[in-house]
């Protein structure tokens, strides 16, 4: 019986949560704040309805009444406990048998798409490569793009053509770390599989993380018309809808549509507060009266300590994966790479084991405009590792610890250089959120190329 009320109750707390954001919120264009709100609503979906807020009660509560107005009321001794009937709690009992029953098929239904997304992302794979964190994996036939937390999918075909677009989109959906809200809806999607609200919203977080992968593209650089004529040629085919994130999940329509309208004014977002009452609202709809007999006598609360001193500690501001505004180089992206070309050297030990790659470096952008933190996410290690695996491949047998270690100065030298160019550059135009300065992270690649 508990367990049926809770299961009701979330489905409830779920429904008039998700029905005013469809009415409210869903033709907004701050991607990243109804996000935030289709996600809040799942999880107060969870927990709100093992809240039960007393005072929020409908009707007369006993514990706001002196205790001595009651009178003690006597019954006669023949009076019995009326208990359900039978067919009641057959009917209950019934309804959490088909419950389990569905719940049971729902996880194994999800389990099973699970297991067979991580079959697509290894079966087939051409090669892999490592970028900017993720592992990309290329496939010999056609298959649909796709990312699952750090693993990218993409055909041969659409990376030899395509790959600037489609790696940056997918790029865009494992920084937004949209693979968590899928793991939280489908969690979701489980406890209350008989409930439609809760697959209609799945359909809008799908959306929006869309949205927000394409404004990570367009803000990149990536010309909106021919990344439009992208999308129409790759929406037919096959999408994994219960977990990865495909490049042609979403309306067609919708995509386009949120590309070319303006910014919604930011006053908009106000409208998210219609969460408040309506929570309140359904916890009063909920709220059982407290009874008189679970009240405590003044004498048996012990006051809490009061310590003599309280600090608040002072929050420190964070560092964004993702912004509105991404932080730029002084005088744009090819003032950049002309520094590169201009200062980057080619290490002699590079050359004279005929080396080349390339080294992936990561900094965080202050907010003030300086560069900090960094850190090589492809750098010696995976040169070197790739140079002996090449190698020993062409000759056919292993190399000696001597060669080895050649190898491994080359590819140091390789990372030393790219980091003292990177630390050596001026300081940069910070990235924007909501308008102000704020630290990100941001990642270039610096490509040893012997010609």
């Amino acid at each position: 019986m508990v367990m049926v009320s809770y299961v009701i109750k979330s489905a409830v707390f779920l429904s008039v949560m998700y029905v005013p954001y469809m009415l409210l919120l869903r033709q907004e264009s701050f991607f990243r704040f109804n996000r935030l709100v289709l996600l809040s609503i799942l999880l107060l979906s969870l927990f709100l309805p093992l809240c039960n807020v007393h005072i929020l009660a409908w009707g007369e509560n006993p514990v706001n009444l002196p205790l001595q107005e009651y009178e003690p009321v006597l019954f006669p001794a023949t009076t019995a406990e009326v208990a359900p009937s039978v067919d009641v709690k057959e009917s209950v009992n019934l309804l959490l048998y088909l419950y389990i029953i569905g719940v049971l098929f729902t996880f194994i239904l999800k389990l099973a798409q699970l297991m067979r997304l991580y079959r697509m992302i290894h079966r087939g794979v051409l090669w892999t490569d490592r970028m900017d964190g993720a592992t990309i994996y290329c496939h010999v036939g056609d298959v649909q793009p796709f990312s699952w937390f750090h693993s990218i999918v993409i055909s041969e075909s659409d990376y030899h053509h395509y790959a600037t677009p489609i790696l940056r989109h997918e790029f865009g959906h494992i920084l937004g770390r949209h693979s968590l809200d899928i793991l939280l809806l489908n969690v979701v999607q489980v406890v209350q599989w008989m409930n439609p609200f809760v697959w209609v919203l799945g359909v809008s977080l799908r959306d929006v993380h869309e949205y927000e992968a394409d404004a990570y593209v367009l803000q990149s650089g990536v010309n909106v018309s021919q990344y439009q004529n992208l999308i129409i040629k790759k929406a037919i085919g096959p999408s994994f809808k219960a977990f990865a994130n495909g490049f042609n999940h979403c309306l067609l329509k919708n995509r386009i549509a949120m590309m070319l309208q303006k910014k919604s004014n930011p006053w908009m977002r106000s409208k998210a507060l219609y969460i408040l009452p309506v929570a309140v609202l359904a916890l009063s709809a909920f709220a059982t009266p407290e009874s008189a007999d679970s009240q405590i006598a003044p004498e048996d609360i012990v006051p809490a300590r009061i310590p003599d001193k309280m600090t608040t500690p002072q929050p420190e501001d964070p560092i964004f994966d993702i912004v509105e505004q991404l932080p730029m180089y002084p005088d744009g992206q090819e003032a950049m790479w002309k520094y590169m070309i201009q200062n980057l050297k080619y290490p002699q030990a590079a050359i004279d084991e005929g080396i080349d790659g390339r080294v992936i470096m990561q900094f965080v952008v202050r907010k003030d405009g300086r560069l900090t933190d960094f850190k090589a996410l492809r750098g010696a290690d995976d040169i070197c590792r790739d140079r002996i695996r090449e190698k020993e491949s062409k000759t056919g047998k292993s190399l000696s610890e001597q060669e080895k270690a050649k190898i491994r100065k080359a590819a140091e030298a390789m990372e030393q250089e790219a980091y003292r160019v990177v630390k050596a550059m001026p300081n940069w135009i910070p990235g924007k959120q909501q308008g102000k300065a704020v630290h990100s992270r941001f990642v270039v690649p610096v490509s040893f190329r012997l010609v």
